[in-house]
């Protein structure tokens, strides 16, 4: 069976040609529909107007689709119905085209329309001036064109207005909601980096460190008092692991979302429990600190940088010498970390992440500090500047590059 499918705003515009049909036979029939103050052509029927009527609400028709075709065709019904038989139902549908346009049709079309509009009326005012002399005739029509042409104008460009407003704010809406999505998932992966960086710390560095206990203690089987040392070392760095991964387990659960460490774990001043270990593996560790009180997050910055410089010297050059110099003054933390390498290769594998390495250039950022590391002169070579006067954390890039590292390869 054929059907004509019909969108809902072409349902609503045949719904609203029927009501202009009916009110419009409604007038005819009670004889209200006649423009009494207008000629009409007594040799046309009296039922003319209903022709005139059915071309215009036919036009009507297409008022939210194509609202330019809509008025064209209302308009030159109602020119037929002006100079033939004037009626009231016809003017109707003519306020509802003007509507239409004003809130259905593109911008130009309605500036068109205005400039239209206006210009009709002040033509057909003045030349109804020029040829009637009764002011009140005059008077009565101006009203008549505010009433179905300037009325309708005025409310189709408030309706219009509210729908633009109306589409700003969804589409700002949806603007919204799509970046704070992405700052969520931003936040969602700083958090995961946050997370990696604190257990590669506070994990792999003392796990790393156990690991070159252990060996050197395998290799010292002949020697008790040197494999109690380091039995002792070991014992130490597990420990203390365990007591940073309680402290950051704490940290992490705690609602207020302060995730600084305990300074008792991760302080410069407890730069021994750093070196000892390492020393008791036989690698001879040199030691120069001069460290004042330090504002706390410059203070564990700093901590985890020489941590993770002294876990990648004895992971990746082992048993060289470690030079460590640790001053500050009043504007800022000077660390510098040098260690040869061996047999002239790199003390970081290139084929490896260098996570450690982006771990202490992220830190040295999140203080305002830069951090240099890189071989020179046949030493590897890690310099950190961290400033004391610092208002705190700065941003930190969400995908941090790495640090400027030149190795050569092995």
């Amino acid at each position: 069976m054929w059907r004509v499918r019909l969108t809902r705003a072409q349902l609503n515009d045949v719904g609203i040609a029927l009501i202009f049909v009916a009110l419009g036979i409604g007038l005819q029939v009670s004889g209200l529909n006649p423009i009494g103050w207008l000629d009409r052509v007594d040799s046309l029927p009296g039922s003319f107007p209903l022709i005139t009527l059915g071309v215009a609400a036919a036009g009507d028709l297409m008022r939210s689709t194509r609202p330019t075709v809509a008025l064209a065709v209302v308009s030159a019904a109602l020119v037929v119905d002006v100079v033939t038989v004037p009626s009231i139902a016809v003017w109707l549908i003519l306020s509802d085209a003007v509507y239409a346009v004003c809130v259905y049709a593109g911008s130009r079309a309605v500036r068109f329309l205005y400039a239209s509009a206006l210009a009709f009326g002040v033509v057909a005012l003045a030349a109804l001036i020029a040829t009637e002399p009764d002011w009140r005739l005059v008077f009565l029509s101006a009203l008549w064109l505010v009433a179905f042409v300037g009325s309708p104008i005025g409310y189709g460009k408030a309706v219009r207005e509210h729908r633009t407003a109306l589409v700003s704010e969804r589409a700002r809406a949806r603007a919204m909601t799509e970046l704070a999505e992405r700052e969520r998932v931003q936040a969602v992966s700083e958090e995961r980096r946050r997370l990696a960086r604190e257990l590669h710390d506070v994990i792999a560095g003392q796990l790393s460190s156990i690991a070159v206990q252990s060996a050197a203690g395998l290799r010292a089987t002949d020697d008790p008092d040197l494999t109690a040392a380091v039995l002792k070392a070991v014992r130490q760095s597990s420990v203390d692991a365990l007591s940073e991964m309680r402290t950051m387990i704490d940290l992490l659960a705690d609602d207020s979302g302060e995730v600084t460490p305990d300074r008792q774990t991760a302080s410069l001043r407890r730069v021994d429990h750093l070196v000892d270990p390492i020393r008791a593996t036989g690698t001879a560790v040199s030691v120069s600190a001069d460290v004042d009180d330090l504002p706390a997050v410059v203070d564990i910055a700093g901590y985890r940088i020489v941590a993770e410089s002294l876990t990648n010297a004895a992971r990746h050059a082992e048993g060289s010498p470690i030079d460590i110099e640790i001053r500050s003054d009043e504007r800022e933390l000077v660390i510098h970390i040098a260690n040869p390498l061996r047999d002239g290769r790199s003390a970081v594998p290139v084929d490896r992440p260098r996570r450690g390495l982006e771990n202490m250039y992220t830190r040295a950022r999140s203080v305002g500090g830069t951090l240099h590391a890189g071989v020179s002169g046949g030493r590897f070579v890690v310099d950190a500047r961290l400033p004391l006067e610092s208002d705190g954390a700065v941003d930190v890039p969400a995908a941090p590059t790495r640090p400027p590292i030149r190795m050569p390869h092995p």
